[in-house]
């Protein structure tokens, strides 16, 4: 019996928890070795630090409940600490870019954190996906676009061409790579 449940959890776990923790699981040991740093020394946190603890309490409770809304919660977390705003280690340290103050802990940890969870970004955020068909769609476009005024431009004569394609012109874009390309095949420019 003991041992079908330890198969049972063991396979939940392994379900549950993947790479994908690495950025928290460091997260929580760098939280625990500030809380007994400063239970045996001299060291104090302020509110960074409760607030970094709370979050990365929720975030960790997030991590097994709901993974859509770890990953927000945890990467807004992980923003927050890299732009000094919150803390999870018992000695702030900062570098700045003039009045931005940066915290290369959380930043280490921002970019793992993103390598780790592209996949899941992706599917998350999939504007990308759109913007590219879309790209993709308008360049489809413009090759037609440039094809028909091949089309129209064929039996232009060269000045004619020429004129066309100077950049002054007042042609559209794709008028004026038409008349270069007519130029170039029976010109050989």
């Amino acid at each position: 019996m003991l041992q079908i449940i330890y198969e049972t959890v063991t396979a939940h776990m392994t379900k549950t928890i993947t790479k994908d923790i690495i950025p928290l699981l460091i997260s929580i040991i760098l939280l625990l070795i500030s809380v007994g740093i400063t239970l045996f020394t001299e060291y104090t946190l302020n509110y960074k630090h409760y607030v970094g603890i709370l979050l990365i309490g929720i975030s960790t409770f997030l991590y097994f409940k709901n993974k859509k809304v770890f990953i927000y919660v945890f990467g807004m977390t992980l923003i927050l600490g890299t732009i000094n705003l919150i803390d999870i280690y018992y000695s702030n340290i900062i570098f700045g870019i003039g009045p931005i103050k940066f915290n290369p802990i959380f930043l280490t940890l921002l970019v793992i954190f993103l390598s780790l969870n592209k996949e899941n970004l992706n599917r998350m955020f999939p504007e990308k996906k759109i913007n590219e068909n879309k790209l993709a769609e308008k360049n489809t476009e413009n090759i037609n676009q440039i094809k028909n005024y091949e089309r129209k431009f064929e039996s232009k004569t060269e000045s004619e061409l020429k004129k066309i394609a100077n950049e002054k012109s007042g042609y559209v874009n794709e008028a004026k790579i038409a008349s270069k390309n007519i130029l170039k095949k029976k010109y050989v420019l």
